[in-house]
């Protein structure tokens, strides 16, 4: 399953990044919360900003 998360800073609310992120398989039904911690995750590997400064929201699926 794939779902498009949006990161933005808790402050303003202003875009920060885009991730598309791949979950799931068989066994594993993620829901939109994985999504969007897998996309918080990813941020502090990219270096995009201080964890409790970020949130994330996924869209609707994509296929």
């Amino acid at each position: 399953m794939k779902r498009v998360v949006d990161v933005y800073k808790d402050r303003g609310r202003e875009l920060v990044w885009t991730y598309v992120i791949h979950l799931g398989n068989i066994e594993f039904h993620p829901a939109q919360i994985d999504f969007e911690q897998e996309a918080l995750r990813l941020s502090q590997i990219d270096k995009r900003g201080a964890l409790n400064e970020l949130s994330a929201r996924a869209r609707l699926s994509v296929r």
